[in-house]
C-alpha cells in the first residue's frame, strides 16, 4: 500500500513536472516588447529603468508610482490630468514590469527604494511630490518616511498596506508548488483580469505581453517573498511624525485592499485629507476626474497656489 502511494506521488510529481516546464509563457526579451516613443531610460546597477513625463517644465514635480502588475503604460490618462493641473509628471516602470529590466536581485522595499531613489537623483529633484498607486503607495510611503526632506507632499490612492497578504507568506516557502500556483493560478488570473483595461478604452496587448518577458514571474515571485515582510504601518507613523501633507484616497469596496486596513494607517496620521469612495481598487480610472479634483485642491493648499 505505501510503495502504491509512493508511485501515484512521484507519477503525480513528474505530471506537474512535465506541465510546469511545457507551459512556460516567458519566451520574449525584454528588447522584444514595442517600446513607445515618448519612452526613455535610465540606468543604475541593477539595469535599466522605463519612464517618460508629461506637462511643462516649469511644473511641479511629481512622480507616479504604479502599483504591482498594471505597469506605467496605463497611467497616460491620469498622468495628463494632473500635468493640466500644474504638475509635471514622471512615471516609471518598477524593475520586473513593463519596459523595465527583470534584474535577478530579491524584490524587496530595498531594491525598490533605490530605483526610486536613483531615478529621483537621475532627475536632479530635490523636492517631489509622490503619488503611489497600490503598492506604488507602499513605496511612496516608505520613501517619505525614509527622506522626509525630500518630498515635498504624498498622494495615495487605494494604498497597499501589507493586511491582505496574511497566510501568503508561508506558502510562497514551499518549494515548486509555490511557481506552479504562481505560473497557473496569480499569474493566469492577473491577464485575465488585465482584460479589464478595454473598459477604461485602454488596449491591454502591453499589459498581457510583460509577463511573456523572461524573468517576470522570478520578479513576482520574489516580490511577494520578501516585500510583505516590511512594516508598513511604521512608515505612517514617521510620516505623521515629520508633518508630510498627506493626501489619500481610497474604495470602501475595494477587492484587492481591504479598507479596515487602510482606515488603520489613517488613523496613524490624524492631519491626512481622507476621502473614500465606491468603484473597486481601480478608483483611478473609475473616478479620474473626481480624484483629480481632490489633488487640485490639495495641491493649493500645500502650495499656496
Amino acid at each position: 500500500m505505501v510503495n502504491w502511494f509512493i508511485y501515484i506521488f512521484f507519477a503525480f510529481f513528474l505530471s506537474l513536472t512535465f506541465i510546469y516546464f511545457f507551459n512556460n509563457r516567458e519566451t520574449a526579451h525584454i528588447s522584444d516588447l514595442e517600446t513607445d516613443l515618448e519612452y526613455s531610460f535610465f540606468k543604475n546597477n541593477n539595469g535599466r529603468t522605463a519612464y517618460y513625463s508629461i506637462g511643462e517644465d516649469d511644473g511641479e514635480p511629481l512622480i507616479l508610482i504604479h502599483g504591482v502588475t498594471v505597469p506605467s503604460y496605463y497611467y497616460k490618462k491620469i498622468a495628463t490630468n494632473l500635468s493640466e493641473i500644474g504638475y509635471k509628471v514622471y512615471v516609471y516602470d518598477h524593475f520586473g514590469r513593463g519596459f523595465s529590466d527583470r534584474p535577478k536581485i530579491k524584490y524587496s522595499m530595498s531594491a525598490y527604494q533605490n530605483q526610486l531613489n536613483d531615478f529621483i537623483n537621475y532627475l536632479s529633484i530635490d523636492n517631489v511630490t509622490l503619488m503611489g498607486v497600490s503598492m506604488g503607495g507602499a513605496l511612496a510611503s516608505n520613501y517619505t518616511a525614509k527622506n522626509p526632506t525630500k518630498v515635498k507632499a504624498l498622494i495615495l490612492n487605494v494604498p497597499f498596506v501589507g493586511m491582505q497578504t496574511i497566510g501568503l507568506e508561508k506558502f510562497t516557502s514551499i518549494p515548486f508548488f509555490w511557481d506552479f500556483y504562481l505560473r497557473f493560478f496569480i499569474i493566469t488570473k492577473l491577464i485575465e483580469r488585465g482584460y479589464d483595461l478595454t473598459d477604461d478604452n485602454q488596449d491591454p496587448y502591453h499589459f498581457i505581453e510583460q509577463f511573456n518577458v523572461i524573468g517576470t514571474q522570478y520578479s513576482l515571485s520574489s516580490l511577494m517573498k520578501n516585500f510583505i515582510k516590511h512594516d508598513f504601518y511604521n512608515d505612517y507613523k514617521l510620516i505623521n511624525d515629520y508633518k508630510i501633507p498627506i493626501h489619500i484616497t481610497y474604495a470602501t469596496d475595494d477587492e484587492d485592499v481591504p479598507m479596515d486596513s487602510i482606515v488603520k494607517a489613517i488613523e496613524l496620521v490624524p492631519e491626512a485629507i481622507t476621502f473614500s469612495f465606491e468603484g473597486g481598487h481601480n478608483i483611478i480610472n473609475s473616478r479620474t476626474e473626481e480624484i483629480i479634483f481632490l489633488i487640485s485642491n490639495f495641491k493649493s493648499m500645500y502650495l499656496n497656489d
